[in-house]
């Protein structure tokens, strides 16, 4: 069952903080403004939220020479991105690479924009030396931005325009840049959810993510259909979709992630060959695979252990298809999972949802009873 462990090296992935980053590889097709892009990969657009820099936003002086600066670097061609988690608007954060270049040290050594601070969680000690000094190096010999005499961050410059339109507005847009406020990860949803978890003794981060806009977001849903595929399910709009290669060659994993309210809800799909596994024994083996993958995820980031009894298990067929639901109330963060899986001309299928709560939800229940297979259609008769 090793081949099935790529789920949860796909989750740790997706999950994770602490994980190595993934990455796709695609044309840059739109530069949307000076940190972020979109990238055209796999035939479908990924936009791309450029880690640990904070161009001038638009309307700001020097935002559309920065946005046009990064069009000038990347534009029509074909970069790298290093992805290691997922912003508030469903945007990939990640790293982009052109030619061994990092377009975001760059921006940055070119005084287009500003080292972000905040957004540094996933940098090594290294990495974060050369944004500081390549921030510093811009700032002595005044490029870019530099060239006025006092410059206005980014988040200063959202900050003013957020009090101007609301004099009321809170707490958090009144204080100094340098007033020690915790911020909540920007990389991890299972972090966020987490959060409300949290022991009442300990720190919470949930009250400070409420109260920013986008962090609890209750979405639109709408209906997923995946060409070519037997399975349909309602999910939050607005979600990340990305596809890895397995261990099988000419295989890969199909996976979408989207979270409504304080839920992470998550489908993954793949094709690969059998190996002679009972059904049971592939649905069995990926779900252990995916609590291993959520455990060390969780445990990398919190330090505290992530416990999971896998319990409650139905089995029955749907269409072809062996399914098995868990329902895992007793987990750190309570599940629940629908699996179906079947082999045909010696290839094997396997389609996975999962959905993880924070508190009781009645879109938890909707997402699991929408999460159906089809027959597959019949083929044509030959004339």
């Amino acid at each position: 069952m090793t081949r099935y462990f790529v789920l949860a090296l796909l989750f740790l992935v997706l999950l994770s903080v602490n994980a190595d980053a993934a990455t796709l590889f695609g044309r840059v097709i739109e530069v949307n403004d000076g940190d972020v892009i979109t990238v055209f990969n796999l035939n479908r657009p990924v936009r791309i939220k450029l880690m640990a820099i904070d161009a001038p936003e638009a309307g700001q002086p020097f935002g559309d020479a920065a946005r046009k600066h990064l069009s000038d670097l990347i534009y029509d061609k074909d970069v790298l991105v290093e992805y290691r988690g997922i912003a508030a608007d469903g945007s990939l954060v990640g790293r982009v690479m052109l030619s061994n270049v990092d377009i975001g040290v760059q921006m940055i050594r070119d005084g287009a924009a500003w080292f972000d601070a905040s957004n540094q969680g996933s940098l090594t000690a290294a990495d974060r030396e050369v944004y500081q000094q390549s921030e510093q190096a811009a700032r002595s010999e005044r490029r870019g931005l530099w060239q006025a005499e006092n410059p206005i961050a980014p988040w200063e410059f959202v900050r003013a325009q957020t009090l101007r339109r609301n004099p009321a507005a809170s707490l958090n847009a009144l204080l100094p840049a340098n007033a020690k406020v915790r911020q909540p990860s920007e990389l991890t949803n299972m972090t966020l959810i987490a959060a409300r978890l949290a022991p009442s003794s300990g720190p919470r981060v949930a009250h400070e993510d409420s109260a920013r806009p986008g962090w609890a977001p209750v979405r639109n849903w709408q209906r997923l259909k995946p060409l070519h595929e037997n399975f349909s399910a309602l999910v939050p709009q607005g979600g990340v979709r990305t596809t890895l290669p397995t261990s099988s060659p000419g295989h890969t994993i199909d996976v979408y992630l989207a979270r409504d309210g304080w839920s992470l809800y998550t489908l993954a799909w793949l094709h690969g060959a059998s190996d002679g596994e009972s059904d049971q024994e592939a649905l069995d083996g990926s779900l252990q695979a995916f609590i291993k993958g959520v455990s060390e995820s969780y445990e990398n980031r919190h330090l505290s252990a992530f416990t999971c009894e896998l319990q409650n298990v139905h089995r029955f067929s749907s269409n072809g298809f062996s399914v098995s639901e868990w329902d895992l109330p007793n987990c750190t963060i309570p599940a629940k999972v629908r699996a179906f899986t079947r082999v045909t001309g010696g290839v094997r299928q396997l389609y996975i949802g999962t959905v993880f709560y924070a508190e009781d939800d009645a879109n938890v229940p909707r997402f699991m009873k929408s999460f159906t297979v089809s027959s597959p259609a019949p083929k044509a008769r030959k004339r």
